[in-house]
């Protein structure tokens, strides 16, 4: 697009296109911090249980305490947000997910049939 030197290299669509992406970047990392800061409110809530655990364990007790509604109820609070952080664009479970759906088009794309010299 530049046709003379005060004029950008990029066109006003990558622009656009480029603000889309900080825009979104920016979102994703306020979702990031969010998840994070309430995990860090809950870990000290869990830390109870884990201690009786750890005393039941010292103890000798051979079965495992029963889990209460209310550690249950924390720990399903705990799995939902690591849930929701692996969803975030971005993180690796994101990324195996994307590596598996183009391996899946690939697979879909490419037989032995259709295979030739274009595919270099």
């Amino acid at each position: 697009m530049r046709q003379s030197r005060k004029e950008s290299k990029v066109s006003p669509d990558e622009k656009a296109v480029l603000a889309e992406l900080r825009e979104i970047a920016a979102q994703r990392a306020q979702v990031l911090d969010e998840i994070a800061a309430e995990l860090e409110k809950l870990k000290p809530k869990q830390v109870p249980f884990d201690q009786a655990r750890a005393a039941a364990k010292a103890a000798g007790r051979r079965k495992k305490l029963p889990v209460s509604a209310a550690e249950q109820k924390l720990r399903n609070r705990i799995a939902a947000l690591q849930r929701d952080r692996a969803y975030v664009d971005g993180t690796v479970w994101r990324d195996r997910e994307e590596g598996r759906n183009a391996e899946a088009v690939w697979a879909t794309c490419h037989d032995p049939e259709t295979f030739d010299s274009n595919d270099w």
